[in-house]
């Protein structure tokens, strides 16, 4: 490890939790294109020097880069198992997982659209906890050997910042993949939330001071008022005495205006007169406009149950996990339309499918 001024334990908890929020940012958009449960364990970062960064045991790699446009002034590198993107790859073709040596040209083309959501996710995640706008270029797929040499070169530190993640998809891929940055860039994004913390706390005593100075007084009792009054009277009474006139008394009282209030009137439009026998009464159309919303579609969605979970249970959920559900196995199930409560019912099989006999009715008065 390189002897140059490395990140501080605060420097590296503050990386760790920007990561932590862009990663899972970009784990969830994974998890969108693919239909699978995604998940990324907590980053693992530490500094490493130049000549001793190696990635022998995710060998044959594929590498993705990532320029910073806006915002944040770098880049980053990710290097990920060769085996690993074919599976996430494949699965988005729908192809089967087969060979082991390079991707080809659609296969390249799929992987770039997906790291593009991937890392625009974790951009915008990004961008929000840091309260400014970033903005990073299209990833691009690079031969991890020629591009290294290049990345650590255009570094003038000599070391870097590598922080490993565990990339778990469900049924494709458990395995790890590493992340580099620029040590510049990491010191950049450390800044920036320090910054950002600065400001909470300003604005936190900008509002104690405010409220300490024009906070609310306390209403006084009635005989209080009463009190207070008498001496004021008792106080002008003596000021005349002495012949000191009160500035309150010197000012002239200002006139009250009257002011003409009048309720509005509207003009009538298209009203009948009864009394005409002349002109003929207005047809009435009654119930036309509700046939108009008949064909309106709603989207109906049957409910067994829901649960809440902490972040980090729903983390570590695997193929074969369970999750218990707040109903119990002979309860009904909640049939919603447009996501409010509809009916409740029983779950039946109409030929090779569920369906739902409705056993209860619960509010219908909104549709």
């Amino acid at each position: 490890m390189s002897d140059s001024p490395l990140l501080t334990s605060t420097e590296i908890d503050i990386i760790g939790e920007v990561l932590n929020i862009s990663m899972g940012a970009a784990a969830t958009a994974i998890s969108v294109i693919l239909n699978r449960q995604v998940s990324i364990t907590t980053p693992f970062v530490r500094t490493v020097g130049k000549n001793e960064f190696e990635y022998k045991s995710l060998e044959p790699v594929i590498g993705v880069r990532v320029n910073y446009i806006e915002g944040l002034h770098g880049s980053n590198f990710m290097i990920m198992n060769i085996s690993d993107a074919r599976a996430i790859v494949t699965s988005l073709l729908g192809d089967e997982i087969a060979g082991d040596g390079e991707l080809d040209e659609i296969q390249i083309s799929a992987l770039g659209e997906i790291m593009n959501q991937m890392m625009g996710s974790a951009s915008t995640a990004l961008s929000k906890f840091l309260h400014k706008t970033i903005s990073i270029s299209l990833p691009s797929i690079v031969e991890p050997n020629e591009f290294l040499g290049e990345f650590l070169a255009s570094n003038q530190d000599d070391s870097i910042v590598s922080v490993s993640f565990k990339l778990i998809v469900q049924d494709l891929v458990d395995n790890e993949f590493i992340t580099v940055f620029p040590l510049a860039f990491t010191k950049e994004i450390v800044k920036n939330v320090l910054q950002l913390e600065d400001m909470v706390e300003e604005e936190d005593e900008a509002v104690e001071y405010k409220d300490a100075v024009t906070g609310h007084k306390p209403v006084p009792e009635f005989d209080m008022i009463e009190e207070e009054a008498a001496q004021k009277q008792k106080g002008k009474s003596q000021s005349k005495k002495k012949g000191v006139i009160s500035s309150s008394e010197e000012a002239a009282p200002k006139a009250k205006k009257n002011v003409s209030v009048r309720n509005l009137e509207l003009e009538k439009f298209d009203e009948y007169d009864e009394d005409d026998e002349d002109e003929a009464r207005p047809p009435v159309h009654e119930g036309k406009n509700l046939d108009l919303l008949m064909d309106i579609a709603l989207n109906i969605t049957v409910e067994i149950g829901s649960t809440k979970r902490a972040v980090k249970e729903v983390v570590n959920l695997t193929k074969g996990s369970i999750i218990e559900l707040d109903k119990h196995a002979d309860d009904p199930v909640d049939i919603l339309v447009n996501g409010q409560l509809f009916a409740r019912g029983d779950v039946v099989v109409v030929e090779d499918n569920f369906g739902v006999r409705i056993t209860e009715v619960v509010n219908n008065k909104h549709f």
